[in-house]
């Protein structure tokens, strides 16, 4: 669907509803050090801020903006750039002639690519001052890329081209108590599905999160919210989650700093295995098996792998550290696939992608968690799905169950600098604590 903002409908009088909230309720509640910014990133938790708020500069910031409309969708199947322009509202003659003259080479309105993400910078008639097809980015992203036609103004010529620019990026703080499942208490809660595919990653190097996770069990989180000029990009990093199960506590907060990065503990310590045991956003459609019936060619064969049922389209993260050591393609058997060498003796293997990652090459270094490819049905298949495989020392192992290397945890010479980086993530979450009991309720309800 599409998404259309109009400030002059909606924003100023949300903008003036949350700046006299602010004025009232977080004046009570924040601490005298409620502004304090994270050295390292430069940005104050958004609940923070909010008491902050300069109602002169928010007014003349967005003043400029009184006359532009935003229009934002995605690129479906069977869509053409009509339909594309249709969708966003757009009524510019002058743009779509434009648009029709680019080379195709570098039209990327010729050769649309399904999912992604397409927004419109309109005046209130539908002229174009900007239109932009962004490329996917993952957790790592510091930047996004983009092909754009746009113009200052309507009086002014088209131009067209690719950019690269930094997002900006904005903590944002949520709370939830579960009362039937994780999924239901996220989504009451609003949290983005990449967000909570991250808190389930978190969850699973502690307890079993099929059957541990009981009614009454609560969480809060601090996450990365994306916004590129004024306009959401969606969520990025999960940056801090505290989580009680049954009364105890499980706590893992983002942290960066003299060659070390992961998650870790208010203590330092870590929970998380050197590698994804799941590396993409599926179920498990056919097991690690050493006798298996190909449902291909019906032949019994060993299955050194699990298969991870998922659209096509689904993002395919890497699972540690490594260099891309193979990127090929395999028609009668695992399709456009690739293997990362993670050193020490590990590789894995991630086979029947629809598509590749922009740069990714044999050579190239990755993290643990970059976007590598898509998930497809290229190869010898029945239907989409990634076919992993894990290696230690040559041997295929069972990513589900094998036991993996753990992180280290934070050394004492990094942990001063740590505690400062996590304080105030977990202010934040304190803040949560006592907004929680000004309405009545109780977060975190102990067993």
């Amino acid at each position: 669907m599409n998404k259309i903002s109009n400030f002059v409908k909606t924003c100023l009088p949300c903008v003036l509803g949350l700046a006299v909230f602010s004025s009232i309720a977080f004046s009570q509640l924040a601490e005298a050090k409620a502004d304090t910014i994270d050295s390292k990133s430069n940005q104050r938790v958004i609940l923070e801020k909010a008491g902050d708020i300069e109602l002169g500069d928010l007014i003349e910031r967005w003043a400029s903006e009184m006359d532009h409309v935003f229009t934002e969708t995605k690129i479906l199947p069977k869509d053409n750039s009509n339909k594309l322009f249709d969708r966003l509202s757009i009524k510019d003659t002058a743009f779509r002639n434009y648009v029709a003259k680019i080379r195709r080479k570098d039209n990327q309105f010729a050769r649309l690519v399904i999912g992604r993400t397409v927004q419109a910078r309109l005046t209130p008639e539908g002229k174009v001052l900007s239109v932009r097809i962004l490329r996917p980015v993952d957790v790592l992203s510091k930047n996004v890329t983009f092909f754009q036609v746009s113009r200052p103004t309507v009086k002014d010529k088209f131009t067209y081209g690719n950019k690269t620019v930094a997002f900006d990026v904005h903590p944002v703080a949520v709370s939830a108590v579960i009362d039937s499942t994780l999924d239901q208490a996220s989504r009451n809660a609003k949290i983005p599905m990449n967000v909570l595919n991250q808190i389930k990653q978190q969850l699973t190097n502690c307890i079993d999160i099929r059957k541990d996770i009981q009614k009454n069990d609560s969480f809060s989180v601090v996450y990365e919210r994306r916004q590129l000029e004024g306009v959401d990009l969606g969520a990025g990093r999960l940056l801090a989650l505290e989580f009680y199960n049954q009364g105890k506590l499980i706590d893992a907060y983002w942290f960066e700093g003299d060659g070390v990065s992961g998650y870790f503990d208010s203590e330092g310590h870590s929970n998380e295995q050197v590698f994804i045991r799941m590396p993409t956003a599926a179920r498990v459609t056919s097991a690690f098996n050493r006798i298996r019936r190909h449902p291909v060619t019906g032949r019994l064969r060993p299955h050194w792998g699990v298969d991870l049922g998922a659209p096509t389209g689904t993002p395919i993260y890497a699972a540690s550290d490594g260099v891309i050591s193979i990127k090929r393609y395999q028609r009668r058997g695992y399709g456009y696939y690739l293997s990362i060498n993670h050193g020490k003796g590990y590789e894995s293997l991630y086979a029947h992608m629809s598509k590749y990652a922009p740069g990714m090459k044999v050579g190239a270094k990755v993290k643990r968690g970059q976007l590598i490819g898509y998930v497809g049905r290229t190869g010898l298949v029945t239907g989409p799905h990634l076919h992993y495989e894990l290696k230690r020392n040559g041997k295929q192992i069972n990513p589900m169950t094998a036991d993996l290397p753990m992180v280290e945890g934070i050394s004492d010479s990094c942990m001063s600098q740590y505690q400062l980086a996590i304080t105030p993530m977990k202010r934040q979450l304190a803040l949560l604590g006592k907004l929680h009991l000004a309405q009545g309720t109780e977060p975190f309800k102990k067993n």
